[in-house]
Order: structure tokens, then C-alpha cells, then sequence
């Protein structure tokens, strides 16, 4: 099974962000399958994966490459399917928050932060459910970068990933 299916049968945030990854991943390779076998594939050793395992995974990344290509995501933005996985989960959001009160503490809780983030995204970012992807992808990249992250910020994205986590559980009962 490739990753990201196994990462959108058990927890739909972390798929969505596992693909954000994979499209920076393609554009900082500048679309370029070789270089992803590279240097992503070819640090893996046999034991960790197997031939056909990392021949399944590469055509993946190639149909990925192939998406992007034509939605016109060279530059940025994501795949459309992506994102209809967002609008789900918003969509989820919003019922749970009329119907779910331990969601909705948990949303409230994340309030301010969301509303920051969508206020510093200057018209960018509308979504709630977006805004808490966004800054949990934040952190991935700041972390890979090698970033140093403010207490502040750590209590921000932990109210993101709280709100995340519960929306993961409740589409994954849902059977989605």
C-alpha cells in the first residue's frame, strides 16, 4: 500500500498534509523524477524498502508530478482533490461544531489562534479548517529547516493540531 493511501485510511489531516509535502518536495526538485529518485529514494536502504515497493511509490510521485502539471501548480497552490478533502473536512467542522460540544471547546479553544492566522494570511486563508492545516505544515517546514519555534507559536499549533486531530477521528468513524 503507498503512504499516502495508508495515511488517508487512518488520519485524513496528516494525508493532507503528507501531499502539501510532496508538492513542495516536486517543485523544489523542479518536477524532476530522477532527482526525486535521487535523493529522496536512494537514501533508503533495501531493508527499509523493498524494489517494488519504491518502483510503486516513484510511479506515484510521477502521476503527482502529472497533476500538478495540469492544474498549473508549477509555482503554487494545491491539487484540486486535495483540497476537496479540506472542503470535507470543513464541512465536517462545521457540523460538529453545532452538533459536538467537546468539538466545539476544542474549536474555541483554537479560536484566537485561527483568527490570527487568517488575519496574517491577508485575504489568503478563509477556511478555519485551512488556516490549522497551514500552520501545522508550518511547523513541518520550520522544523525541517532547522527553525527554532517560540513557545507562543508551539501553543498555537498545538490548538491546530487538537482541532485537526479530533476532525481526523470524526471523518474517519464517518467512514469517509
Amino acid at each position: 500500500m503507498l503512504l499516502a493511501d495508508k495515511k488517508k485510511q487512518e488520519n485524513i489531516s496528516e494525508y493532507i498534509i503528507y501531499i502539501y509535502q510532496s508538492e513542495m518536495l516536486i517543485r523544489n526538485f523542479d518536477f524532476d523524477i530522477e532527482k526525486i529518485k535521487i535523493h529522496v529514494f536512494g537514501n533508503i536502504p533495501d531493508e527499509k524498502m523493498s524494489e517494488e515497493k519504491r518502483e510503486e511509490e516513484l510511479k506515484w510521485y510521477t502521476e503527482v508530478i502529472g497533476q500538478m502539471k495540469s492544474e498549473g501548480l508549477e509555482k503554487e497552490g494545491h491539487l484540486s482533490y486535495v483540497q476537496d478533502e479540506v472542503q470535507k473536512l470543513s464541512d465536517l467542522s462545521m457540523k460538529l461544531l453545532v452538533e459536538d460540544e467537546d468539538y466545539g471547546a476544542i474549536f474555541n479553544a483554537a479560536r484566537p489562534a485561527i483568527r490570527e492566522s487568517i488575519q496574517a494570511s491577508e485575504g489568503l486563508v478563509n477556511n478555519p479548517v485551512q488556516a490549522c492545516l497551514n500552520g501545522v505544515f508550518g511547523l513541518l517546514l520550520a522544523r525541517m529547516n532547522g527553525k527554532e519555534i517560540p513557545d507562543e507559536t508551539m501553543e498555537k499549533i498545538e490548538h491546530f493540531g487538537n482541532v485537526l486531530s479530533m476532525l481526523a477521528h470524526s471523518y474517519r468513524k464517518l467512514g469517509n
